[in-house]
Order: structure tokens, then C-alpha cells, then sequence
């Protein structure tokens, strides 16, 4: 095959390639630099043709095989554009290595390419502005310059004639492996994650109506059960958290929408989506009698550093601990293993002890989590042991490439096809890499509310199935590995994530709503048909699915907040008149009403303001029976005349303010009676002076009156 040949088919086009004067070299191919010192095409940076490239086939190549690419060309520029051809190109050298691999699509990357010319074909002998044309080319096996194994850049140019001469009009390239002799397959273990957003309250109503158009036929979840399950080997991840909410959609559910509540439409597909997660992951399968791998990952994803560092541990443990009971309630099935999925691709060490004590198994983590220490020629195995204080734990590291890969953008078919070109590519370069024992990689998204272009799942999927070089294993096949030889360095202080972990002070509401549970949780006879339902929808609060969307987590809380402020109003005081003592000291009496369907058991005290002038002596443990009503007396002392205005209010299990305090006036009647006393007694007084005063004065009158009739001087 000759490797510079004028591809013009007209005169004209010869008549301009000469016109050149020079068989220059270069072009500019998205992505890609040739070098062409023999291909007398004019380059061009105008780019008037956009080249979609939407079929590849094979994703790998061998010495035996062809290959086909297949798209769509149209004229972008503003000129009718002449003899436009199409043909494949390939670049005269594999890629060096992993890294060039994300590198290869970007502008200022240089490769070195070549034509094949044998698969140019024309497309229009005139095209004018905003036409399109499909084309399909093909070259035989053999005709592919492939001098060693490795990934290749394949692309396809348009070259025609325009203003210029014969120029390249515009090109796409994408990635190819070339394993012509078997190697050692990669293992890979893909981990397929079912969680939603767990925006349901208490009373089992949706707050958002997100996770009914993810279950429904088209929708996110749907598509994850309808590709996973043509795969026999891929493990499972899953938040039973779903599961219960899955259940409760199947027998019905509300939605609360525009400020009300209306029945929810999902019900069937929530049924039929359910069914078909039962079958996929049943204790035994039909065919095989292996069923895949089920892990269990903490009821509905707590943000697990955050909530760590907020004090709220226990809410982490109880999450863990719930994982593997629910699980077996809702698909039969206890899971195999219990995976924490960091959110952001890492975690800190703290967390992963709190994890490691409540049974965890195994975290998993971003590969950059984890750097190798020093240089490896070649990628090592995804895993490795994190030290706790409950013996060793198993980080799984995603690999960083695949990952990539997966992230992609796939809105349309062309991307769809470079994201699945670059994901057989990542590990067609580890298969290639000479290394000492096989190595397991970990392929998986970058959240666990993964949302795939179902297409490329499904190519991924019939790629993989198609090489020799891939194997996929369970995730216990990982587990059960020896310990990595391979030297990592685990950063356990998860700084760089932190600001986007829910925040400071969205925990601090969370822990005052888990206040307010327990103070309910203190009165009541029967706790826990009450506080579980509100303790579940806290923990449904905590889920890392509210970093990216906090208003339906604090809509959470606010219904949290509603159904306990509503169970409160339940027990309270019936609010009297004014009560007037008729000393400083008696009793205040008091009635507490339960209008709950269980008993309760409360405090009562009064307090005052100021609260100098009463000493009240509080009721505990007052026990009132479900429906009925308790009439209680509060002995008190009050200090000082005037009315007092107090507050007679419910107290919890640990004396804490429990409910709506009831207001009334106090008075007295001692300190008036006292009064008039003193006043009587004044009188009296000043009576007795002013009989005294009078006696005095005429006893003075009368001895005046004696010395005068004695003859006295007077």
C-alpha cells in the first residue's frame, strides 16, 4: 500500500494540488498533528467540514481483522465545498503509555499519522453550506499499518477542494487497541452501585418526586437493572435503603408536590423494578446456581467523614449495622460483604475505624487515595489493607482511568463511542504492560448514584465480552486476595473533600432534631413505634445525595420537625384562669392532658419571672394513661405582694422543657391581710396616744386648778 498518493479524483483537484507548489506536511486533526512530507493536501485550521465518527468495529483490532468506522459529515463554513472524499487514517506509532492516553484528545498533542488511502471514498462532488452527508469506510485486514501492539489513534479526514485548493476539510480521530498474540487477561471487578435518593418521609411520603422517574421504565435505575443484568459477573452494590423504599412505592405511596400531597404514579414500575432485582440477585439463579455478588452499603449512604466529625457517630454504626438485616428482609439474601463507597473517593481514618467496628468490610476509594509509593513500569492491582483498630480492612481503589472513561461525556452517539474506545483502551495498556503476576483492577463511577448513558453501558459491556485480554471477577474474588506487596501511602486526613461534605451548620440541625427524639423518646411508654420511623428518615437526612442537593435533605428535617412537634401537642397542659392563694404559701392545681394512644410519663413545674419570688417544688414521674387526663397539685411559696406571672410547663425524662408551657397570673392574699392588720394596729396606736394626750391634759388642767384655790402663786 503506498503510503502517499494524491487523493484528488478530478483535474481540478490535481490542477490545485500543483498549484501548491509544495508537497507540504502537517494537519490539523482534532486532537492530532500528522506529519505528511509525502501527501500533497494543503493543510487547513478552518475546519469547514464537522466529522462525526458514530461506528467503529472491531473496538480491538488483530491481524485478522478489518476495520469499519461509520458517521456523518457536514459543512459548517459559509462555501460550497468541491470533490469531497472521506478516508481513515492511523497513527504510524502506538501510544507510549497510560497517560498519553488522555492527552491523545487534546489540542497541541502531537501524533504522527498516515492515510489509508485504499478506504478514501467520495462523498459529493459539491457540497454546499449546512449540507450532510452519512459515509461508512473500510480497510481490509492487512492493509493496517501496525507495527507493534499497543493503543492506536484512528481517524477519518474529509479533504475536498475549496477557496485554497485541495485542503483537509476536517477530521476525528479515536482510540483502538491492537493485540495481535494472547496475553495475560486483566481482571476487573465492576462495581454496579443501586442507591437513589432517599427522599422519603416518616409517614413513607416522597419529599421529592425524583426517585419515582429513576425507577420508572427510562429511567436511571431502570437502565442500570436492564444492562446489569446480562452481565453475570459484575457485583452489586446496594443501599437497602432503596429496597425499603422500592417496597413501599410497589404497595402505593404519596407524593407530596406544590405544597400538597398526591398519590404517587409509579406504583407498577416500582413493582415490576423490584421483581426484577429479586431475580437478578436471588439466593440461587436458574442457570447457573451461582448468583453475583451482593454487597451492602450503609443504609442510604451517610456522608460518613462529616458526620464523624460532627459527633454523630452512632448514626454511622447504625446505619452500617441495619445494612445486612434489611437487605435479607427485602431480597431474601444476607450480602456477601459490607462496602463503604467514599464519597469523592476518599475518607479518613477515623471513619474508616467507626466502619471497620460495625462490620465493614472493605472501602472503596480512588486509586489517587492511595498513590503508589516511588515508580511501578507497570499498573499494580487495585487493592491494598488499611490498619484498624478492628484488624485490617481492605481499601478497593478505583482505577483512575477507567474512571475517566465512565465520566465521559455521552449525550450523543460520537461520544458514546470515544468514551467506550477510551475505557477498552485503558486496559488494552495494562494488559500490555510487562508485569510480574496478574493484576485486578476496579472499575466504577464516580458517585453511587451513577447516571450512565444506557448505550455506552451496553457497549462497554459487548466489549468486553469480545476480548480475549478482560476477564471480569467478583468483588470476592478481590477480597479474598493476599495482601498487595505493592507499597501505598494513605492520606487519612480527607482535606481535600471536606467543602463538599454537608455542612457544619446543617449538622447542628440534625443534631438538635435528634434531640428533640429523644426528649419524645424519654416520655412514651412504646418508644419505638414512634422514634424509629423518625430516626430512619434522620439517618435518610444524612446521606451524602444531599451535598449537591441540600434543600430535599433540610425538607427531610422539616418533616422530622413537623411529626414530632405533632406527637408533642399531643401531651399538654390545659391552660386555667388565675389562681390566688390564700396565703404565701398552697397549691397550684394542674391539668395534663395525653391525648396520644399510649402512655406517657412526664414532669411538671411551674417557673416564674422573676423567678426570686416563687419557690415551686416540681412533680416527676407522673404517669398518664393513653386518652386520659391527670389533675395534679403543685405546692409553691410566694414571696412578696403583687401578681406574678408564671409558667406551669411538661418536663422530659431528663428534666429538660418538654412541650408548649402554659401561662397563668398568681396571686396572694396574705400580704393584703397583713396589711390591713398593721393598719388596725395603727389606729389602735394612735387612739391610745390620743386618749394618753387627753388624760395627760386634763389631769394638767386639774392640778392647775388646786394650786389656784390654795392660794398658791401662780
Amino acid at each position: 500500500m503506498g503510503r502517499r498518493r494524491l487523493t484528488g479524483r478530478t483535474p481540478r483537484a490535481l490542477v490545485a494540488a500543483v498549484l501548491t507548489g509544495l508537497l507540504l506536511s502537517g494537519f490539523a486533526l482534532t486532537g492530532t498533528t500528522s506529519s505528511r512530507a509525502e501527501d500533497p493536501v494543503l493543510a487547513t485550521a478552518t475546519n469547514p467540514i464537522r466529522v462525526t465518527l458514530t461506528g467503529l468495529a472491531p473496538v480491538s483490532l488483530t491481524d485478522a481483522t478489518a476495520l469499519s468506522a461509520s458517521g456523518k459529515i457536514s459543512n459548517s463554513g459559509l462555501e460550497t465545498l468541491r470533490d469531497v472524499n472521506v478516508r481513515l487514517t492511523i497513527s504510524t506509532q502506538p501510544l507510549p503509555n497510560r497517560r498519553s492516553l488522555r492527552l491523545g484528545g487534546d489540542i497541541g498533542t502531537t501524533v504522527e499519522t498516515v492515510p489509508l488511502y485504499d478506504s478514501s471514498k467520495p462523498v459529493a462532488r459539491a457540497l454546499r453550506p449546512g449540507a450532510k452527508r452519512q459515509y461508512r469506510l473500510s480497510a481490509a485486514k492487512g492493509t493496517i499499518p501496525l507495527p507493534s501492539p499497543g493503543v492506536y489513534v484512528v481517524g477519518v479526514e474529509v479533504t475536498g477542494v475549496g477557496a485554497s485548493g485541495l485542503v483537509i476539510l476536517g477530521s476525528t480521530h479515536t482510540l483502538v487497541p491492537y493485540l495481535p498474540e494472547p496475553v495475560e487477561p486483566v481482571n476487573v471487578t465492576w462495581m454496579w452501585p443501586l442507591a437513589g435518593w432517599p427522599a422519603q418521609s416518616a409517614n413513607g411520603v416522597l419529599v421529592d418526586d425524583k426517585p419515582s422517574k429513576e425507577i420508572a421504565p427510562g429511567g436511571r435505575l431502570d437502565h442500570l437493572l436492564s444492562v446489569g443484568r446480562t452481565v453475570p459477573t459484575l457485583s452489586w452494590i446496594v443501599d437497602p435503603q432503596l429496597m425499603q423504599m422500592t417496597v413501599d412505592m410497589a404497595d402505593g405511596y404519596l407524593v407530596e408536590r406544590g405544597g400538597g400531597v398526591r398519590p404517587g404514579s409509579a406504583q407498577q414500575p416500582a413493582a415490576a423494578w423490584l421483581a426484577g432485582v429479586r431475580e437478578v440477585l436471588a439466593p440461587t439463579k436458574k442457570s447457573s446456581g451461582e448468583p453475583p455478588d451482593l454487597v451492602g452499603l450503609s443504609y442510604a449512604d451517610p456522608d460518613t467523614d462529616a458526620l464523624i466529625r460532627g459527633g454523630l457517630t452512632s448514626d454511622v454504626i447504625r446505619a452500617t449495622t441495619d445494612t445486612a438485616p434489611m437487605l435479607d428482609e427485602f431480597l431474601g439474601r444476607t450480602p456477601d460483604s459490607l462496602v463503604a463507597w467514599a464519597s469523592g473517593g476518599r475518607m479518613t481514618t477515623r471513619s474508616i475505624d467507626a466502619l471497620a467496628a460495625a462490620g465493614v468490610t472493605a472501602v472503596l476509594l480512588r486509586d489517587n487515595a492511595m498513590p503508589v509509593s516511588g515508580e511501578l513500569p507497570y499498573t499494580p492491582s487495585g487493592y491494598a489493607d488499611i490498619a484498624t483498630e478492628a484488624g485490617p480492612v481492605r481499601a478497593l481503589l478505583v482505577d483512575s482511568g477507567l474512571l475517566r472513561a465512565l465520566t465521559l461525556p455521552q449525550g450523543n452517539l460520537a461520544s458514546i463511542l470515544q468514551a467506550r474506545q477510551r475505557f477498552v483502551s485503558e486496559l488494552a495498556f495494562v494488559a500490555l504492560e510487562p508485569a510480574p503476576q496478574p493484576r485486578y483492577l476496579v472499575a466504577a463511577a464516580g458517585s453511587v448514584r451513577w447516571d450512565p448513558n444506557p448505550r455506552l453501558l451496553a457497549g462497554i459491556v459487548a466489549s468486553l465480552r469480545g476480548t480475549s485480554w478482560t476477564r471480569l471477577v467478583p468483588v470476592s474474588t478481590m477480597l479474598a486476595l493476599p495482601p498487595s506487596n505493592v507499597t501505598r501511602a494513605f492520606d487519612g486526613g480527607n482535606t481535600k473533600s471536606r467543602s463538599r461534605e454537608l455542612s457544619a451548620d446543617y449538622l447542628d440541625r440534625v443534631q438538635q432534631t435528634q434531640d428533640d427524639i429523644a426528649s419524645l423518646r424519654s416520655i412514651l411508654s412504646r418508644p419505638l413505634p414512634v422514634v424509629t420511623p423518625l430516626n430512619d428518615t434522620l439517618l435518610r437526612a444524612e446521606s451524602t445525595a444531599w451535598r449537591t442537593r441540600t434543600k430535599t435533605g433540610l425538607m427531610l428535617l422539616d418533616s422530622v420537625d413537623a411529626d414530632i412537634e405533632k406527637t408533642v401537642s399531643g401531651v399538654y397542659v390545659i391552660p386555667r384562669s388565675d389562681v390566688t392563694l390564700s396565703g404565701d404559701r398552697g397549691k397550684i392545681p394542674v391539668t395534663v392532658a395525653n391525648d396520644l394512644g399510649q402512655a406517657v410519663t412526664v414532669g411538671v413545674r411551674v417557673t416564674a419571672t422573676p423567678s426570686s419570688r416563687l419557690e415551686a417544688e416540681p412533680l416527676t414521674e407522673v404517669l398518664i394513661d393513653a386518652g386520659t387526663r391527670a389533675s395534679l397539685e403543685i405546692p409553691v411559696r410566694i414571696v412578696g405582694g403583687g401578681a406574678l406571672n408564671v409558667a406551669v410547663e411538661l418536663t422530659d425524662g431528663n428534666g429538660m422543657a418538654f412541650g408548649t408551657a402554659a401561662p397563668l397570673e398568681l396571686r396572694t392574699t396574705a400580704y393584703s391581710r397583713a396589711a390591713t392588720w398593721v393598719a388596725v394596729a395603727a389606729a389602735v396606736v394612735l387612739v391610745l396616744l390620743v386618749i394618753f394626750d387627753i388624760v395627760r391634759r386634763a389631769r394638767g388642767r386639774r392640778r392647775a386648778s388646786t394650786r389656784d384655790s390654795a392660794g398658791e402663786p401662780a
